[in-house]
């Protein structure tokens, strides 16, 4: 696994990386938000709760056969600033809404039910945003 820092991490501010076990033939990259599925890490879905963001990239070949075989590093935690891309339009007054995840590990700017991510900062060029995730829905999930 490779840590990737230009994907996903736009500021670490001291979140805790933790290790925890993968699911079997789970891949994401660097910066996917990842959810417990029954206690294994995958990447999250569509409103998913998310319990971290990735720290490296996991490939196929590095997936293991049987889920908890393989661990992965992880940043929980609420304070790390992290760079998604956006499931619409990206505005600057979305700055300090609530959102939810959306499909492959972006940002559902349209939906605020789970709440999951807080947006700090958007780039209306790139159409991403700079969220945080909200640690007291993850906490103690895996």
């Amino acid at each position: 696994m490779a840590v990737d820092f230009d994907h996903g991490l736009f500021r670490d501010l001291g979140d805790p990386v933790v290790l925890a076990p993968v699911k079997a033939s789970a891949t994401w990259d660097a910066g996917d938000l990842l959810k417990s599925d029954a206690g294994y890490l995958v990447e999250c879905g569509a409103g998913d709760i998310p319990y971290g963001v990735a720290v490296a990239t996991l490939v196929a070949a590095d997936s293991p056969s049987s889920s908890g075989d393989v661990s992965a590093l992880v940043y929980v935690g609420g304070n790390n600033h992290y760079r998604l891309k956006s499931d619409g339009t990206a505005a600057i007054t979305m700055i300090g809404l609530v959102c939810d995840v959306g499909a492959n590990s972006t940002a559902d700017i349209d939906a605020a039910t789970d709440k999951s991510l807080r947006i700090i900062e958007v780039d209306t060029d790139a159409n991403t945003v700079i969220v945080t995730l909200n640690p007291a829905l993850s906490a103690g999930v895996v």
